[in-house]
């Protein structure tokens, strides 16, 4: 179901996970697993991995302010992602992706409706998640993202490469321009003073997801897994990273590391040491008048993986 286009060769988690000797068992070695909560609220981000699998998920911060058994939309819908996926992996991991795919949005649908039987959501109030999923298949690796988490491999030639295209970051720009046109007048706004004047570009933004001619992410439909972008590597490039965009910071915000220094984060100190890295520069830069951004600092999920 994936773009013929993206069909070519190279094809609530704790936050820091250790790493057992059972994973060597298995047929992705996990190297490094985080996913940090950006700040005191709970983490709207989720990573995992079963078996051939591995995966980091980043639920969309809600516009609506509408939560679910006490956490954010985001918060319960990345959760309701990676728990499923842990569930429905060990009897459907058979199956080709896209039908896996469509049994976990199916079962958070299902969920979701549960969850919020008498509080009718407009469909941009739905919530939604982007997603980076690696899975071996025999001497392959199969990429496949939705939204802007990305993955990062040893392309054949050697260099460096970022999987994963969007549409998000357009969209995203357009909220930048309007903080950036609210500063303008006001350069004392409070981060929640600069929400309140960029919140109607955000829910404008939300009505976007999953139309033509808008972006593309895991939500409470289906018709979204025909626009993933996928393809396939061979299995003997080397390590393979995913990140959601709060780690990507690193790379695309704030220029302090390149995509081969994410394919040498190769075991968990060496990971936990980056987000330390990204915690300190996020603390230190202004988010108004320095990069700006609406949230100081971003959940972030990292995973690196070996093919066994």
């Amino acid at each position: 179901m994936a773009r013929d286009a993206r069909q070519r060769r190279e094809a609530r988690p704790p936050r820091a996970q250790a790493i057992t000797g059972k994973e060597e068992e298995r047929l992705l070695q996990v190297c490094a697993l985080i996913s940090d909560a950006g700040g005191p609220l709970p983490n709207e981000d989720a990573a995992g991995h079963h078996g051939d699998w591995a995966w980091v998920i980043d639920g969309a911060t809600g516009v609506s302010g509408a939560t679910i058994e006490g956490l954010s939309d985001a918060a319960w819908f990345a959760r309701a992602v990676d728990q499923t996926l842990r569930r429905v992996l060990p009897d459907s991991g058979h199956l080709p992706t896209d039908a896996v795919l469509r049994r976990v949005v199916e079962d958070c649908t299902q969920a979701f409706a549960q969850a919020t039987r008498d509080v009718p959501r407009a469909w941009h109030e739905r919530p939604s998640a982007a997603f980076a999923l690696l899975r071996r298949l025999g001497e392959r690796l199969e990429m496949t993202t939705l939204g802007d988490c990305q993955i990062i491999h040893r392309a054949e030639d050697g260099q460096a490469r970022v999987f994963g295209a969007s549409a998000i970051p357009a969209f995203e720009e357009r909220t930048l321009a309007a903080a950036r046109r609210a500063l303008d007048e006001a350069p004392d706004l409070t981060p929640a003073g600069l929400w309140d004047q960029v919140v109607d570009q955000l829910r404008a933004n939300r009505r976007c997801m999953n139309a033509g001619g808008g972006y593309w992410v895991l939500s409470t439909d289906t018709d979204a897994l025909a626009h993933v972008d996928r393809a396939t590597i061979p299995v003997d490039g080397g390590p393979v990273a995913l990140a959601s965009d709060g780690f990507l910071r690193l790379i695309d915000m704030f220029g302090r590391a390149t995509a081969a220094d994410f394919l040498g984060l190769d075991d968990q100190a060496k990971a936990e040491s980056a987000l330390r890295d990204l915690r300190r520069i996020e603390a230190a830069d202004d988010p108004h008048h320095g990069h700006l951004r609406l949230k100081r600092s971003d959940d972030a999920s990292f995973i690196l993986v070996r093919p066994a």
